[in-house]
C-alpha cells in the first residue's frame, strides 16, 4: 500500500511538473525518429480523465477506454468511443476505483482495478465479477490466451496474474526477472512483455527502464528480445507477424521492436503515453494520454 500511496503522489506531481521540461523531452525524442516513417495525425478526444488503456472491439466496431478519473473511490470508468474519436458514453462500465489495462474476449471485457480484476458485459455494461488478487499490490495490463485465460500483470511485485477457465484468479508467476512487467500480449503460448524496470528504491518512476520481453507460458522460460534495455514501457501491440508497436510512458516514445530484437523510434509525444491500440486492417495507432486526458489518433 506504501507504494501504491508514493506511484499516485508521484503521478500527482509529475502532472503538475513544467511544461518547458515536457516541451523539451519531446524535441529530443522527435529528433530521432525514423523520418522516413512517421505517423500521420488525424485528431483527438478530450475530455477523457487520465485515460490509461483502449482497446478496439472489431465485432462492434468501437474502442473502449479505461478512465481513472481523479482518484477519487468509484469515480473510475470505461468509455465507449467512436473509430471518429466521438465519445459515446463516457460511463459505459461505471464504479471503478483507478483502471488500467483491459482486454476484451467474445462479450466479456476484463480490467484491471488497482487490486481487483473486474469482469464486465459488453453487451450491458454491466459488472459481473470482482477477482481479489491475493497478495496483489498494482495489477496493471490484461491479456487473454488462445484458450481464454486471462493474464494480469502486477507491476510492484514483478508477478503475472491468472483467471483460469474455472473463475480461479490466483497469482501465477513471480520473478524479478520479469522486470516488474508492465504490458502484456499472449500469442500461441507465449506471452510478450513490456517491463517497467527495477524498482532499485521503491520508486517507480524512479526506475531504471526494461527490456522487451517474451515469455513461456508451458515452460515459463524467459527470453530478453531487445538487445539493448528499451525504457519504462507500457503497451504491446501486434503490427505485423514480425514486429511489435511498444510504447515508454516515461518518455513518451513509441517503438517498432522486431522479434530479432531491433528497434525503431517512429515516434516521440508527451510524457504518459499508456496502452496503446493499433488496427492493423485500418492502419490506425491510438494513443492514450494519461497525464494529457486524450486519445490521439494517427494513421500509420
Amino acid at each position: 500500500m506504501k507504494k501504491l500511496i508514493l506511484f499516485i503522489t508521484t503521478i500527482t506531481l509529475l502532472i503538475s511538473c513544467n511544461k518547458k521540461q515536457e516541451s523539451k523531452s519531446e524535441t529530443i525524442i522527435s529528433s530521432a525518429v525514423n523520418k522516413e516513417k512517421i505517423p500521420e495525425f488525424l485528431y483527438e478526444t478530450t475530455e477523457l480523465a487520465h485515460c490509461e488503456s483502449v482497446v478496439f472491439d472489431k465485432k462492434r466496431n468501437v474502442l473502449y477506454v479505461s478512465v481513472q478519473g481523479e482518484k477519487t473511490p468509484g469515480d473510475g470508468a470505461i468509455a465507449k468511443v467512436s473509430l471518429e474519436g466521438k465519445i459515446l458514453d463516457k460511463t459505459f462500465i461505471a464504479g471503478i476505483n483507478n483502471p488500467k489495462g483491459i482486454a476484451i474476449t467474445d462479450d466479456r471485457l476484463y480490467v484491471s482495478d488497482v487490486t481487483q480484476l473486474i469482469e464486465a458485459d459488453l453487451n450491458t455494461g454491466e459488472i459481473l465479477n470482482r477477482y481479489d488478487g491475493e497478495e496483489a499490490e498494482f495489477l496493471n495490463d490484461v491479456t487473454i490466451d488462445e484458450y481464454q485465460n486471462v493474464y494480469v500483470s502486477d507491476m510492484f511485485t514483478s508477478s503475472i496474474y491468472k483467471l483460469d477457465k474455472k473463475k480461479k484468479f490466483t497469482k501465477w508467476y513471480t520473478n524479478p526477472i520479469l522486470e516488474n512487467p508492465n504490458g502484456l500480449l499472449a500469442i500461441k503460448g507465449e506471452i510478450y512483455i513490456g517491463a517497467w524496470g527495477s524498482f532499485s528504491d521503491g520508486n517507480p518512476i524512479e526506475a531504471p527502464k526494461g527490456n522487451f520481453l517474451k515469455l513461456d507460458i508451458e515452460t515459463k522460460k524467459i527470453t530478453k528480445i531487445t538487445k539493448d534495455i528499451l525504457g519504462n514501457l507500457d503497451g504491446v501491440q501486434i503490427f505485423d507477424e514480425n514486429q511489435f508497436v511498444v510504447s515508454d510512458w516515461k518518455e513518451g516514445a513509441v517503438y517498432l521492436v522486431h522479434k530479432n530484437g531491433e528497434t525503431t523510434l517512429i515516434l516521440g509525444t508527451e510524457r504518459s503515453v499508456g496502452d496503446i491500440a493499433y488496427i492493423a486492417e485500418k492502419k490506425m495507432l491510438i494513443l492514450p494520454m494519461n497525464i494529457q486526458n486524450k486519445l490521439i489518433f494517427y494513421k500509420y
